[in-house]
């Protein structure tokens, strides 16, 4: 068993013989690498009994993380760039699908610790995101969610949503939606949904790039929604009061409470992989 002592945590590789000897990956395979995804907590936790695990795929077509995948944007994949001191970055995609259990008995005798990789901090909260978001996400109303999927020209809003936000995926936070005394409320027809939009960016490591993106971004969501569904005023499916860029250092904890994460999927409960954009979780890392 693990003692309270284990250096193992969360989002620790292990090694390709060890995962082999597992029987996790088979041992002349190279293209997969095996990712401990247990919570730190719960690694020594003599209440948990397995070790959880998910078989990662090597990316190898472009060696660097999707700006669509990296940071939990897309709730079904994750793309994790792990640091070497003398290699180039090994960048890894996640899929929940390739979730794997372990006797916490076979994973303490056999698990080794690849040490000549290491997770970054901020890949490592982004991994707790896409982890914990995989049960937490919301579930907005399904009249809000028909509405989006509106046709504007040949293709639907939501659809139209995501080519606007792609270009500029890599300097944005999230997208939030605020349907105020409509959230998590079945609209009926003629009456609209009242939508406050906010596009955050990263103000820390983006800076004015950002801004600007996150603004240009403001701007084209509101031409969309106001050619789809017309003048706030005068909409009868979705009025959209506000669409505003917003620095991340500027969403306070209340803000946050009132507003929900909305990630581009085409969704509801419906379990497409057609993730396309946005961090996971109500509340971002």
């Amino acid at each position: 068993m693990l003692a309270r002592d284990t250096d193992w945590r969360q989002g620790d590789l292990i090694t390709c013989q060890a995962a082999a000897a597992l029987g996790l990956v088979g041992v002349t395979h190279h293209g997969h690498r095996v990712i401990v995804i247990t919570h730190d907590c719960d690694l020594p936790h003599a209440s948990e009994h397995r070790v959880e695990v998910i078989v990662a795929e090597l990316v190898v077509k472009d060696p660097k993380p999707d700006p669509q995948l990296s940071y939990a944007k897309n709730p079904r994949r994750l793309h994790l760039a792990y640091a070497g001191a003398d290699a180039a970055p090994l960048i890894l995609e996640l899929r929940h699908g390739d979730r794997r259990s372990v006797p916490k008995g076979d994973f303490a005798e056999r698990a080794v610790k690849d040490n000549s990789l290491t997770l970054p901090v901020d890949a490592k909260r982004a991994l707790k995101q896409w982890l914990a978001a995989r049960y937490g996400r919301p579930a907005f109303p399904n009249a809000f969610e028909e509405r989006l999927r509106k046709l504007s020209g040949k293709r639907t809003v939501e659809q139209l949503i995501a080519k606007i936000l792609e270009p500029d995926a890599k300097y944005l936070v999230g997208l939030f939606f605020d349907l105020g005394k409509h959230r998590g409320a079945e609209a009926v027809e003629g009456e609209p949904y009242a939508l406050s939009m906010s596009i955050v960016y990263d103000a820390t490591e983006g800076g004015i790039n950002a801004r600007l993106s996150a603004e240009r971004v403001a701007g084209q969501l509101r031409e969309l929604f106001e050619k789809t569904y017309g003048m706030p005023d005068l909409a009868t499916e979705i009025a959209l009061d506000a669409c505003e860029a917003v620095a991340d250092t500027h969403l306070t904890l209340a803000d946050l409470r009132r507003v929900d994460q909305w990630r581009l999927e085409f969704i509801s409960l419906r379990d497409d992989d057609q993730g396309d954009f946005l961090p996971v979780g109500e509340i971002p890392a």
